[in-house]
This record gives C-alpha cells, structure tokens and sequence, in this order.
C-alpha cells in the first residue's frame, strides 16, 4: 500500500520514503522513481527496529508534510525526538494489539503523535468509531479508502486458461481463502465450517499456524476438499480468483482493519463471505450487495452463507458483478492517491499560512534537549516527592499548576509547573506579569520560584518536544502588560512577540539570566530576539551552565546581576 501511494502520488506531491532496513548499514535507492532510505538497524526488538540514526534521517529528509504510517513505534519515537519541521499526517492501519506491558509502554507515545497530527487518515468510517486511540482526536480523522491497482485483476487469455485448468483439475465449485495462517484471520473456523459443503476449498498463504491448520483439516476429514498452497505468484494469483466460485474472509479479530482481499475478488466479480467486525471489513462487504456477512467465529453461520451462494448460481453472478462495480467506483489506487495527495496539499497550505519564519532547529538542539530531560525526570523524582509534601503541608492546596502557553508556530501546549502562587491566583488578580514583590507567592513558592524549582514539572514539556531547555519564556496567549500610562496592552501588539514563535520557548534564555524578572515585556523581547539571531548549540550550554550557578546560589528573583 505505500509503494502505491508513494509511486502513484509521483507528479501531484514530492515523496521520499524513509524505512528500517534489516542490515546494520543505510542503504539509498530509487524505487519506481521514488527515492527511498532504509537506515541501518542494529537488531529488531519484536517487529520494531532499533535504529539509532532513524531521527537524524527524518530529520534531513523531513519536507513540507511528514507521514507516518501507524503502528510504528520506531518511526512514532522518532518524530518525538527530531521534531521536523514538517506538519505531521498519521495513516491509522488498525490498533495496536500488543501484550499488555508492550502496549503500556506505546500507548503514551502515539497518543503524543496523535495529538500533534494534523490529519489522521483511516480507511473506512468504522475504523475511526471503533479505535480507542482516535476518539479524542476524531475531528482530525479523513476517510480515505484503500484502493487496488485494477490491471492486475482484469482477465488475459493467460489467466483464463490457468484458470480453467483449476477449475477441471478440482471438479467441484472452490472456494477460496487468502491471508497469513494466524489467530484473528479464523481459518480453524473456516475448517469446521466446510464440513459437509460440496465444493473444495483453497488456502493461500502460510504462517506459524499452517502445520495446526494442516492437521486440523485431517482431522475433520476433509481429506482431499481443502489444498493449502503457499508461495503462489501474482498471475497464478489472478488465475485463483477467476477460478474460484466464492471468497471467504472468515476473520475474527479487530486486527483485521480492512480485508484489501476482498477487493481483489470483487476486481475479479467474485461475491465474498465476510464477518460483521467492529472495522471496515463489511463496511467493502456491503451484506445482500456484494456477498454475505456472518458473525464472527459462528462457523454455523458461515457454512450456511457458503452453501447459499455455493447453490445459487444467478446469486453468486448479480453479487459479483455489483462488487466489481464497487470497486471500479470507490476502491481504484487512482482514487486513493488522489485524494491523499489533496489532504497533503491542504495541511500543507494550512502550514504555510502560518508562521512560515519558523527557524530550522539543529538537530543537537532536539537530541540534547530529549536526553537531558528524561535524565533531569529520573534523577529529579525523590525532589519531586518531597515538594509535592512541602506544598500540601504549606496551605493544603494542588500540588501542580497547568496553564495554557505559546510555543513555537504559535501552537498552544498545556504546561505545569509546581504551583509557587496562592490557589486561583489567576482567578482572583488576572494573568499579569510577576513583580519583585508578589503577594500572589507562597512560602514555599518564594523558595521554589528563587531556585526555579518550580519549573521542574517542565522537564516533561522539554521532553515531549513543546519546550526547549533555552529559549524565549513561554507566554500565556491572554497575558496583558501595562504601559507607561497605566494602559493595558495585550502581549501579542507588542513589539518581537511573534519573532519568539520562531523557536520553542525555554526553560532559561538571555533574558531569563540577565533580565529582571519585571521589567517590560517589550525590553525582554529584545533579549529574546538577540537569542534568535545568535543561537547555537554552545550559546546554550553556556545559558544552561549559568542557570545551574544561579539556582546553586537561589538568586533567581534576585533584582540586578544574578552571578
């Protein structure tokens, strides 16, 4: 599905494919005119590539708009930790279903992905209403179906005699199944099901359940009526599905997202026996239009949908045709294509009209800014613990303060910080700037806030990408400042606000070290500019360095030279 997404999209879009290869080195090639990395992979832990590299090439290659195709943890983990400046398009395939401690350690991860995506592509409506992962996101989701390639499946002299070489060499009707030999695709209830039909069943496909499947057939007798065939080429492929009479998809798990099988054999006008899952499986299986729908595991119910259509020619025929028509009008590769390459030229036209003078951020910046925060969470938790009793024992209220802030590209994140401030500061005295003398503060928050413990909790927003360590300070969107006539002025009118939405805002900076924490914003802009033009990885170990003094001596509050 990729390669015909990324070939067929060649003329309307610009794509590179970036892929895990199985060697321990990078690899570059052009494929069907379409350039493709695979990086090199140090081992695999499950399916999923280690792959140390894998950010700094998505990184580089990163354009306009950044697809992920889900699941994919290697490629999720990724985009966290290089942060491309590319808006992100997730295609959502199906849910993870992973062992529980796997799936626990995901979950938060594309849960992050997710949110930052502009557009989530899944491929029927189902899919979205069924998936856990997309109900918080489900205004984001675009239904774009998945399509087949129709030459493949359209007939030639070739494939109609093979096919009728099948057809004598089995006498009786065939039905045929196709997919791997795996739990959720319910083969083992296919068997029972073909007990006592007239016809004989073919299995393409392999995997780890074969030899069971092989057994299991033996077993209920089915002796010469089931053949199990692996390594079958795309033209004998064609040929077995002109031959056959019925297609079977008897799946019973929410693994299987779309069934593309039965496309192919409705490309081919063959009526299919499919199963009623919470996916899109009978959502292309449309029950009485294009075949039959049972209910999953309920193999009663599929041996009789088989033998109904197996003793009704003229039925078999008008569901087959209306499949073909189906997919001729909905489910063509050239209407996937289109209709991707449209979203990404939308979310690409949403990006550039806005802050297009985003810089480039150094690689160095994002990787530093990942390694040194989810250390600084390690190490830091026993603070955590005994802040989190300091404030509780102080005036018994939240432990932790969430605001929204401004990051970079103006895009809002959810910040939190250890509250320093009396409960409902915000509520009682507005969102205004700290003073030197602030009644707002606690006790404890004058302690916190002199060491810029308070700012801890950050660590997280550094880690998840929305912060770095040095920046401009992150802003509230409402946050009023006032002038010199004792006018309000909202932050955004004055001068070198929008310039800071140029990087990610920090948890130090030129102006958090050498400016007063009160003076004007627009003075501190200028601080925060300079910091734009002159940033470099060293600026910032410097800035770091300096904040570390400061916080030793507690003289963040400190009025005048700090150090």
């Amino acid at each position: 599905m990729i390669q015909a997404l990324a070939e067929g999209e060649r003329g309307a879009v610009e794509t590179a494919v970036l892929a895990a290869n199985v060697r321990p080195r990078t690899e570059q090639e052009v494929r069907g005119g379409v350039p493709v990395t695979r990086v090199a992979s140090l081992g695999f832990v499950g399916t999923v590539g280690v792959c140390p590299t894998f950010p700094l090439w998505l990184r580089r290659l990163a354009g306009d708009v950044v697809v992920i195709h889900e699941p994919n943890p290697l490629a999720f983990a990724s985009y966290v930790v290089a942060r491309p400046r590319g808006k992100l398009v997730v295609w959502f395939h199906s849910q993870l279903i992973l062992h529980r401690w796997y799936y626990f350690m995901y979950r938060p991860l594309a849960r992050l992905a997710l949110r930052r995506a502009e557009r989530v592509i899944v491929s029927s409506p189902a899919l979205a209403d069924q998936a856990s992962e997309l109900q918080p996101i489900r205004a984001k989701c675009a239904v774009i179906p998945f399509g087949i390639d129709l030459a493949p499946w359209t007939p030639t002299d070739t494939v109609l005699r093979e096919a009728a070489t099948l057809r004598r060499q089995y006498h009786r009707p065939l039905i045929l199944f196709v997919g791997r030999m795996v739990p959720y695709k319910g083969v083992d209830v296919l068997l029972r099901a073909l007990v006592g039909l007239p016809a004989t069943t073919l299995l393409v496909g392999s995997g780890p359940l074969l030899e069971g499947m092989r057994a299991l057939a033996r077993d209920l007798g089915l002796g010469d009526r089931v053949a199990f065939l692996e390594d079958v080429d795309d033209e004998r492929m064609a040929a077995l599905y002109h031959a056959c009479d019925v297609f079977v998809l008897p799946s019973v798990g929410t693994n299987e997202t779309f069934g593309i099988v039965q496309l192919e054999a409705m490309a081919c006008g063959k009526p299919v026996v499919s199963t009623q899952l919470p996916t899109g499986v009978p959502w292309v299986n449309r029950h009485g239009e294009t075949g039959l729908v049972v209910p999953p595991g309920d193999a009663r119910a599929l041996h009789e949908a088989l033998g109904r259509l197996l003793g009704d020619p003229a039925l078999r025929s008008t569901l087959g045709e209306q499949g073909r028509r189906r997919v001729r009008s909905d489910f063509t590769v050239e209407r996937m294509v289109g209709r991707t390459a449209a979203l990404y030229r939308e979310v690409a036209a949403t990006a550039s009209k806005g802050p297009e003078a985003m810089r480039r951020e150094p690689v160095s910046k994002r990787i530093f800014d990942a390694l040194l925060s989810g250390a600084g969470l390690c190490l830091s938790s026993p603070l955590w613990l005994l802040f989190s009793l300091a404030i509780k024992l102080d005036d018994g209220g939240p432990v932790f303060y969430a605001q929204d802030r401004v990051g970079r590209g103006g895009r809002r994140f959810k910040s939190r910080k250890f509250r320093s401030m009396v409960k409902d500061a915000d509520r009682r005295f507005g969102p205004l700037q700290a003073q030197e003398v602030d009644p707002r503060v606690t006790r404890v928050g004058r302690i916190l806030r002199g060491t810029a413990m308070d700012e801890l909790p950050q660590l997280w927003n550094i880690f998840r990408g929305d912060m770095s360590f040095v920046g401009p300070r992150a802003l509230m969107p409402e946050e009023i400042e006032t002038s010199a006539t004792g006018e309000p002025v909202p932050i955004e009118k004055i001068a070198g606000y929008q310039a800071r939405h140029e990087v990610r805002p920090g948890l130090t900076g030129i102006a958090q070290v050498f400016a007063d924490r009160d003076i004007p914003r627009r003075q501190k802009f200028r601080y925060d500019v300079l910091y734009i033009r002159k940033q470099s990885f060293w600026l910032d170990i410097r800035l770091i360095a300096l904040s570390f003094w400061i916080t030793f001596r507690g003289k963040w509050e400190h009025r005048g030279r700090k150090f």
